[in-house]
């Protein structure tokens, strides 16, 4: 059993909220005569699509920009609301370790969510779920420390696992009461029909209860001490209201704390209870013995005994099937609908309102014409209801994956900004600047044309000093351009504030703009006009047509054949490459191109050079004599290295090394024979012989 607590120390915080709430109706309603009037003709908008299976949507207390939307199958969305929009990454997503949810007919997954009331410091919320066992888990969770929309994806304390018998009437709705700040869960009966296990009339199970858990007080809770079971033995201490079966949503009255809980029935009846706020608890809603107003012969309790409390709002089968709860409005769009309880069933659609007077049902009326969605959109299979920070209600549309807005018919004509919230509601809950003093927050003056915002920081312009101002003027820069002054590059400066190092022509004009109005050519697209290059130095124009040498290399118009950035014409005119040909073109690409051959590779076209050499003077040191045969002998016979001129080994000028050449030189030395040109003289080789001589030091 926990430890009981009191909540005594929650009396504060609850005349807090109070005194907040009739502050806020003093200042949007000083009016308060039209309240709960019910005369505002109503729409609806969707603000969310694509979000599949929701079931709930809620909002922790004082938090005016988000909604957050539940997944039956295990995710939580933000819908940002000051924006409009619902953002990608999902605040939370366990569907791991959520079992179900993936079907209209499976009741199991991720079914509820309640933001600790202290959330907005201790970062603390709430989930009910069937987890992969199809067991009941009531899990906190906390926000990220480095993130506001995103969770941590583990739970931080168990408070509970109920086992449940059946896949079906898990219930699953939790909320913190708003007058004690407990913690209140709905469980179903466990399932199957007509309750086999008895669970809903048995004291000593969850199952078919209404808890009341202190989430203060102790770990993982404590009993808050005017539970009315509290004591030795049964009933369990946590039960706040027993006999229930299946409760599809329950909420809270912000206004007051009555609590509105919807039953889903068995065959027959649908039905709605409302407990006052100043209930003790101990109710007995009658499940099993009671279905409705209706006895279903079943045992567990006395059917129509004082013992049990009887709902205030039924429906047959005959226009439902299955009740869906929803919530009272107490938004601020609609001051005078304060008091009217929407609710609808997940099989017809239909969505009803009444109002309860404290002991009776008032103006029932049936909304789903009203509340038909403009367009060709529509809401089909209501699996929940939910409120934002402004009291504003939404409705989940589980079929289509939607979530739409409850909005006054005239929406369009009170909302500037286009999301969905009422101007004066936005401008009425305190946090927005009054910078200029007239009563009015800046975002309404600004949205009502009575102030200027032209660079969008939500401040009026006559309430700040400009962050930039190139020119002076006292205009921020940016409201400079949207009223007309020139920003030709796009960068977010007036052009005027930039001609001392962009206008390189001195012509008063922006280079870009000169360029982009084809005053100034800019073939490389370095937004430095050409001319301005080659003035500068930072551009070659070699030849003088004020084109810039890489353009004209870029664009075909003159060749660069050994690719370094210069016009072969310009380089050959200029003297840095050699033309020995003179056809100008360099010699390198001549050669690269296969028009000339360089066949000792030395970068001259072999047209362009002529090798002297000496026949018979192989050894290359300038004279002939006998030395010369012994290196031919050398060569051919003992593997001495080849002579570096084979045109002067070859002695008689076969075209081939031979025995034959030493034979020749010996016969030149010591006999009568003559050595063939060029002979002892340094001279080309007359005969084109296959044979090479890639140098010869000694010819002059």
């Amino acid at each position: 059993m926990n430890s009981e607590s009191s909540n005594t120390f929650r009396t504060p915080l609850f005349l807090v909220r109070t005194l907040c709430a009739f502050l806020v109706i003093l200042v949007l309603f000083p009016d308060v005569s039209i309240a709960e009037s019910g005369t505002t003709p109503l729409s609806t908008r969707r603000i969310a699509s694509g979000v599949a299976r929701p079931v709930l949507v809620a909002a922790p207390e004082g938090d005016f920009e988000r909604l957050f939307i539940v997944q039956q199958a295990g995710i939580i969305r933000i819908y940002d609301m000051a924006s409009a929009t619902l953002l990608t990454t999902p605040f939370l997503n366990i569907n791991s370790i959520v079992g179900g949810g993936n079907s209209g007919a499976d009741e199991r997954g991720l079914l509820g969510l309640a933001f600790h009331p202290d959330y907005m410091n201790n970062g603390f919320f709430y989930l009910y779920y069937t987890n992969n066992s199809s067991d009941t888990v009531v899990a906190r969770f906390s926000v990220s420390a480095t993130n506001p929309n995103v969770a941590n994806g583990s739970p931080d304390q168990i408070l509970f696992t109920q086992n449940q018998p059946f896949t079906n009437h898990n219930g699953g709705m939790i909320a913190f009461g708003p007058n004690d700040g407990y913690l209140y869960i709905g469980l179903g009966d466990g399932g199957s029909a007509n309750d086999p296990q008895g669970n809903s009339q048995n004291p000593n199970t969850r199952l078919g209860k209404m808890l009341r858990l202190d989430v203060d007080g102790g770990t993982p809770y404590a009993i808050p001490s005017d539970n009315p079971f509290v004591g030795p033995g049964a009933p369990l201490d946590e039960i706040w209201a027993t006999g229930l079966r299946n409760p599809w949503r329950f909420s809270f009255d912000r206004d007051n704390g009555d609590l509105y809980i919807a039953d889903v029935g068995q065959f027959n009846w649908e039905e709605i209870s409302i407990q006052p706020f100043s209930s003790v608890g101990g109710e007995n809603y009658g499940w099993r013995c009671m279905e409705g107003n209706s006895c279903t012969g079943l045992s567990g309790c006395a059917c129509n005994s004082a013992a049990l409390t009887d709902p205030v709002q039924v429906y047959s089968h005959g226009s439902g099937c299955s009740i869906t709860g929803g919530n009272v409005y107490r938004g601020c769009a609609m001051p005078d609908m304060h008091g009217i309880y929407f609710y609808s069933d997940w099989c017809t659609s239909t969505i009803w309102s009444f109002i309860w007077n404290g002991s009776s049902v008032t103006e029932f009326t049936n909304r789903s014409a009203e509340l038909n969605p403009p367009g060709s959109q529509s809401i089909s299979g209501v699996t929940g209801f939910g409120e934002d920070a402004y009291g504003e209600v939404y409705i989940c549309d589980w079929n289509g994956g939607e979530i739409f807005k409850i909005v006054p018919a005239n929406i369009d004509s009170v909302d500037t900004n286009g999301n969905f919230i009422v101007d004066s509601c936005e401008c009425a809950i305190g946090n927005t600047a009054d910078c200029n003093n007239n009563g009015e927050p800046d975002a309404c003056d600004i949205a009502a044309g009575i102030e200027i915002d032209c660079d969008g920081d939500s401040i009026p312009d006559s309430c700040q000093t400009p962050a930039i101002d190139c020119d002076g003027n006292g205009i921020e820069d940016s409201c400079d351009i949207e009223a007309g002054a020139s920003d030709c590059d796009s960068d977010g400066i007036p052009d005027s504030c930039q001609l001392a190092t962009n206008d390189c022509d001195g012509n008063g004009v922006h280079d870009i703009c000169d360029i982009n109005s084809g005053t100034l050519v800019d073939c490389d697209f370095d937004n430095l006009p050409d001319s301005c290059e080659v003035i500068n130095g930072t551009g070659d124009d070699c030849n003088s047509n004020t084109l810039l040498d890489n353009c004209e290399i870029d664009l075909g118009i003159a060749d660069d054949c050994n690719s370094n950035g210069a016009i072969d014409q310009c380089e050959v005119d200029s003297g840095s490459t050699p033309d020995c040909n003179n056809n100008g073109n360099p010699d390198s690409c001549d050669i690269a191109n296969g028009s000339e051959l360089d066949t000792d590779g030395n970068g001259v076209p072999d047209a362009c050079e002529s090798i002297t050499f000496r026949r018979g003077d192989p050894n290359e040191d300038g004279a002939i004599n006998i030395a010369d045969a012994v290196r031919i002998l050398g060569f051919l016979f003992n593997g001495e290295g080849t002579p570096s001129c084979l045109d002067a080994t070859d002695v008689n000028d076969d075209g081939s090394l031979d025995i034959s050449d030493g034979v020749a030189l010996l016969t030149y030395l010591f006999g009568t024979a003559n050595l063939p040109a060029p002979g002892e003289t340094c001279g080309p080789d007359p005969t084109s012989d296959g044979l090479d001589c890639s140098s010869y030091p000694n010819c002059p």
